[in-house]
């Protein structure tokens, strides 16, 4: 079963957090203004996720719960520790096994990380085409089965700024 992922940067987040925390750093309000309209825009794209999964680190969760407001309001968000920082394209996939019934997942990750898995989904490896998020940027790939077991295609790849205006 075909299933499209959507990769997704987090939103723009305080440059550090007053606990002095990585992990802590909260969306800064203009973050989550411009992640809420570029969110729209993915809902014009009829973007509806079997699931969200979201890194553990408070800027993706929060832009994980934007997300779910704007697409599937009653769906629940699941931490997936592995797109936290650390962790190998190769793990991240492996792990998506459970949703393999899933017609299309959110996941809600940091750079360098979603290029690489992006370009581990697309290529195989993930240094061949790594891609390069900017804050809140989505990209939409098409997979063979979760976990895939072929190349995937790019359906598209969207900067907020044209999410933004897409919600427009």
């Amino acid at each position: 079963m075909r299933t499209t992922l959507y990769l997704v940067r987090h939103a723009i987040a305080e440059v550090t957090a007053p606990s002095g925390n990585d992990a802590d750093r909260r969306l800064t309000p203009a973050g989550r203004r411009r992640m809420e309209q570029a969110a729209k825009g993915l809902a014009q794209l009829g973007v509806r996720p079997a699931a969200i999964l979201t890194s553990p680190l408070v800027r993706a969760e929060e832009t994980a719960h934007i997300l779910a407001g704007a697409l599937t309001p009653n769906l629940e968000l699941e931490v997936y520790a592995r797109l936290g920082f650390g962790h190998e394209a190769k793990e991240v996939v492996a792990g998506l096994h459970r949703h393999r019934a899933a017609g299309s997942l959110v996941l809600v990750g940091h750079q360098p990380d979603l290029g690489h898995l992006a370009s581990y989904l697309l290529t195989g490896a993930a240094d061949v085409v790594p891609l390069p998020f900017k804050k809140g940027a989505v990209a939409a790939i098409d997979v063979p089965g979760l976990p895939p077991d072929g190349p995937g295609v790019l359906r598209w790849f969207l900067t907020p700024k044209q999410l933004r205006a897409i919600a427009k």
